[in-house]
């Protein structure tokens, strides 16, 4: 089990719990945070701010040490200041995740966003993004290289894009590739990460099959 996209103000404390205590809830929640400033926050409407968003992210890292997070992040919201942007750069940081789609704001009809009027220029909110961009990566980066030699349960989910390779998903969702007979997809096997791109791994099967899914 995974959970995709919950708001933030749904952890309480015995959501937390519930999660730390049932073997089938995978070790990855997609926390969308949006902004790192509480007063963008508060001009998307949001009821969380950067403060509360903060306090999730230690309750889900106390009950479940090693658990990996990615979100959703927007630059150029409607009067986003440089400020407001390096206090979501700083909360990138602090989090540290190990992934984020990031994403330039564009107006969406209908939505109270479009009322507001002090737009952030294009080139402005593109070069945010640039740097929002390159921020994510470099720790996604330093995290994957650290799991490099360490082993993981995969569910082999198919084959690779490219190349003969499998590919299997870890708990924490990690994607590695690795060689293996179609006969193992659908199953649980445990691999070890030989290299990463920085976004995927290479890895190789160690020990037996775990299980069949179904």
């Amino acid at each position: 089990m995974r959970f995709t996209s919950p708001y933030p103000t749904d952890f309480g404390e015995r959501v937390v719990a519930a999660m730390a205590e049932t073997p089938a809830v995978c070790e990855h929640v997609h926390l969308p945070v949006q902004s790192g400033s509480s007063r963008v926050l508060r001009r998307m409407l949001r009821r969380y701010d950067r403060d509360r968003y903060l306090a999730v992210v230690t309750a889900l890292r106390d009950a479940m040490p090693g658990i990996a997070l990615t979100t959703d992040i927007i630059v150029g919201f409607p009067g986003e200041s440089e400020e407001d942007f390096r206090e979501t750069l700083s909360l990138v940081e602090a989090v540290a995740f190990d992934d984020a789609f990031t994403f330039r704001y564009s107006p969406r009809e209908g939505t109270p966003a479009t009322r507001l009027k002090d737009v952030v220029p294009d080139p402005v909110a593109g070069e945010r993004l640039e740097r929002l961009v390159a921020a994510v990566r470099g720790i996604a980066r330093r995290k994957n290289v650290a799991l490099v030699g360490s082993t993981h349960e995969v569910l082999v989910e198919g084959w690779a894009k490219r190349g003969d390779l499998l590919q299997g998903r870890t708990r924490a969702n990690k994607v590695a590739l690795f060689p293996g007979p179609d006969q193992w997809i659908g199953s649980y096997r445990m691999v070890r990460f030989t290299g990463t791109t920085g976004s995927t791994f290479a890895a190789r099967t160690v020990g037996q099959e775990l299980a069949v899914v179904g």
